[in-house]
């Protein structure tokens, strides 16, 4: 056990987490604009968070999702109100009000806890150790630990890293030895400073 970054309990668990910095730009290649996203690796930060602090912000989110859905709602009824359609019974429409709000805000709600609730804590652990420890806001921490991206029984992908974090270049792929446990830190201290790219088409 270690102290805590954010409480400082000595119930603080270690953890290990890629801190990464991303830039991106629109350029023109071929013809195309095109989105070029480049990711750098800047070190492996060792930062201790404990259980209570990690559920405190895990729960701090999935709360937040309550005022979120009821903006939503009130968004959603405020632009139906003034949808213009072809022989609409406007009356009928604000008499179901009732009967619908709870419902579309409940489904908004449900899909606002099915992102939050099935995070692991340590995902909630980088996030305040990105808080607590600074950087710039274009940098990101990627947790190495294979329980925050797969089961065990599974073998990890890079697909499973992007799907959870930030990351979307190659860096992702040569992160896997690390966070998987077939390899070292020294193995990987030539990604250090290496930067990664890809392409997407510009939005």
């Amino acid at each position: 056990m270690s102290s805590c970054v954010r409480c400082g309990s000595q119930e603080g668990e270690d953890g290990r987490y890629a801190r990464v910095l991303t830039e991106s730009e629109i350029i023109k290649k071929n013809g195309r604009r095109v989105r070029e996203i480049r990711e750098t690796l800047v070190d492996i930060a060792h930062v201790a968070v404990c259980p209570r602090c990690a559920r405190r912000k895990k729960w701090k989110e999935v709360l937040l999702t309550i005022p979120i859905t009821l903006a939503l709602t009130a968004g959603m009824t405020f632009m139906g109100l003034f949808a213009v359609r072809p022989n609409r019974n406007i009356r009928q429409e604000v008499a179901s009000m009732p009967t619908v709000l709870p419902l579309v805000a409940a489904v908004l709600w449900l899909l606002g806890l099915s992102v939050y609730l099935p995070r692991p804590a340590a995902l909630y652990a980088a996030e305040i150790v990105r808080k607590e420890t600074g950087g710039p806001p274009n940098m990101f921490l990627l947790p190495l630990n294979k329980a925050c991206y797969t089961r065990k029984s599974r073998p990890l992908t890079a697909v499973d890293i992007m799907h959870r974090t930030a990351a979307k270049t190659g860096l992702a792929d040569e992160l896997i030895p690390l966070i998987s446990g077939e390899a070292d830190e020294e193995s990987v201290q030539a990604l250090i400073g290496k930067t990664f790219t890809k392409e997407e088409p510009a939005r």
